[in-house]
């Protein structure tokens, strides 16, 4: 499936035991964010509204209150576009967050911000209970450069690949510890893995054009003795680099990616494990 804007779609969830149990869950909020948005872009305040909770609250605005809000707002004469990149999906138990770029455009204004959803699972189906919205500056795309679309596909981790990189040093346990990052490289894809010491979700962004890559940031991490640049010239990740920012304790790990129109990717997180991986073909 490709849409007309890069998209990268990272759907993550906190796998226990039964690993696939919300697999999905995954999907069915994935489908629900880009319904929704149809159905905001079309005015159609009826199935717009079906996908709130009555519980709904926003802005001091309770449900009833909220949905006339809306009704008035859709009547406005006019043509609307919303556009989703970005989406990161995170599901525990029965609730979950979506979080994506929105670029909102009507005849008056014109706008690019961080949504956040919270939801909730009830009856069988996801419903949104709450909603933030703020600003973002983003910079204007190179006229001319190629856009290199990131789309989610569903791939589970399974076999851990072998000869890892890993962290020496032993550092106290309220850090994050990397302990090994690994490759596995196969025909059809290829599948980048963190083991981790403790519970940590990276902040993962992509960058498109000539040179495109993926940028993961984990944070708390306070040394790191891996290898600045490591060549893999695999099918698709043609090198690795990483580099610690101790003034932030960040550690920053950059996916080089071998030019290509589409790419196809997922993020995972196994959290019995504490390993936290990308899929990309």
């Amino acid at each position: 499936m490709k849409r007309a804007t890069a998209n990268l779609i990272l759907c993550m969830a906190l796998l226990g035991p039964a690993k696939m149990a919300w697999a999905g869950n995954i999907d069915d909020i994935r489908s629900l964010v880009y319904a929704w948005a149809d159905a905001w872009q079309n005015q159609n305040i009826k199935h717009y509204t079906s996908f709130y909770s009555p519980t709904f609250r926003s802005k001091g605005l309770d449900f009833k209150d909220w949905i006339q809000k809306k009704t008035d707002f859709f009547q406005r004469p006019g043509r609307i576009r919303v556009g989703i990149s970005d989406l990161w999906i995170f599901i525990e138990g029965k609730n979950a967050t979506a979080r994506f770029v929105q670029r909102y455009q009507d005849s008056k204004v014109s706008d690019v911000g961080e949504k956040t959803l919270g939801l909730v699972h009830s009856k069988d189906k996801w419903k949104i209970i709450s909603e933030e919205w703020k600003p973002l500056l983003i910079p204007a795309r190179t006229p001319g450069a190629p856009a290199t679309s990131l789309i989610q596909h569903k791939f589970y981790v399974d076999n851990r690949p072998s000869e890892p990189v890993s962290q020496k040093n032993t550092k106290p346990s309220n850090k994050t510890i990397v302990k090994s990052i690994k490759l596995k490289t196969e025909k059809n894809y290829e599948e980048f893995f963190i083991a981790l010491n403790t519970f940590s979700i990276p902040k993962v962004q992509s960058i498109e054009g000539q040179k495109p890559r993926i940028v993961i940031d984990i944070n708390n991490v306070s040394s790191w003795s891996g290898k600045y640049k490591m060549p893999v010239n695999g099918h698709l990740i043609k090198q690795i680099r990483t580099c610690l920012h101790r003034d932030t304790e960040t550690l920053r790990i950059v996916l080089d990616l071998k030019y290509a129109d589409d790419y196809i990717i997922d993020q995972t997180y196994d959290r019995k494990a504490n390993i936290y991986s990308i899929a990309v073909r």
